[in-house]
């Protein structure tokens, strides 16, 4: 039986100390295509410099790369550990050039940096510097994972492929029901929710961000919210999500409330939020989608 299938090409890049991890991007994207593409008619091609590139003359290597495979590509997974990579024309490394590149051209990019021991005989520290320099930058744009081993990695990148393929299957329909409804999310590192807020805006979803209790107060005056998301610790105290719940709940408003912070799935805390009226209680990403969704879907 024929069946229309969508396919994408995946950009990997990398340099050369995180080769050897290639092979776990590539099984995440093997299985991937075996279960939740088979499902969707969706496929995922592995593009890499290696198997999809061609000899050419006229212009710098990266420039011909940038041309043969990167532009092409729908988006990119690029993984940094104690090495930055050969300088390019513009960029420090291809890595960040390709990185950059897809920015640019408005396509998703999986940043990963590996945290796993090496022995220091074996860093190149001027080359480890300037990933950590790299890193320090994309935290303002709250871009990478940090994970600790390949197999973190290969199951980290597996989720992150099926939570943005899914936002883009079922985003459409879903923006078409409920999408324009508004967020309110409190945060005082808002950077860190840069992915999941990527992912929930491909349903249709807005959001307005406060860093403090008293800000997020002064938001709900002025502006009807869906729902609303909240860290727990925040520089004005260690349980001020519950402060805010709080205050929330004492003025009559029954806005649906989660806690999305380290620690948050544990049972304990689960409990605790219900407790305090709180809607739900996790850390994890692919959950705290999921919360999302249905009670927007529930409102």
């Amino acid at each position: 039986m024929k069946k229309i299938i969508t396919a994408y090409d995946v950009l990997i890049s990398c340099p050369g100390d995180v080769s050897k991890f290639v092979d776990k991007i590539e099984n995440a994207i093997g299985k991937f295509n075996n279960f939740y593409g088979r499902e969707n008619d969706v496929v995922l091609r592995p593009i890499s410099w290696k198997n999809n590139s061609f000899p050419q003359f006229g212009a710098h290597p990266q420039r011909l790369l940038d041309k043969q495979i990167v532009e092409n590509s729908d988006f990119v997974v690029a993984i940094f550990w104690t090495r930055f990579g050969t300088e390019t024309e513009d960029y420090g490394s291809g890595t960040e050039e390709e990185i950059e590149h897809m920015i640019a051209l408005k396509k998703q990019v999986f940043l990963y940096f590996l945290d796993k021991p090496l022995n220091p005989s074996n860093i190149d520290f001027s080359q480890y510097t300037k990933v950590q320099s790299f890193q320090k930058k994309y935290k303002e744009k709250g871009l990478f994972f940090i994970i600790n081993n390949e197999d973190e990695l290969q199951n980290a990148f597996r989720e992150h492929l099926e939570l943005y393929i899914d936002s883009i299957i079922k985003g459409k329909a879903f923006n078409s029901a409920k999408g324009g409804k508004l967020i309110l999310w409190v945060d005082d590192c808002p950077e860190n929710n840069v992915y999941i807020c990527n992912i929930l805006e491909n349903y249709g979803l807005k959001f307005d961000l406060a860093l403090s209790t008293e800000r997020a107060m002064n938001l709900l005056e002025k502006n009807n919210y869906s729902l609303i998301i909240s860290d727990m610790g925040r520089k004005e105290g260690s349980r001020e999500g519950y402060v805010l719940l709080k205050q929330i709940r004492d003025n009559g408003n029954n806005i649906p409330f989660v806690i999305f912070s380290a620690g948050g799935n544990l049972p304990k805390h689960r409990e605790e939020a219900e407790k305090n009226g709180a809607q739900g209680s996790t850390n994890n990403s692919t959950e705290i989608i999921d919360m999302v969704l249905k009670l927007i879907i529930k409102s």
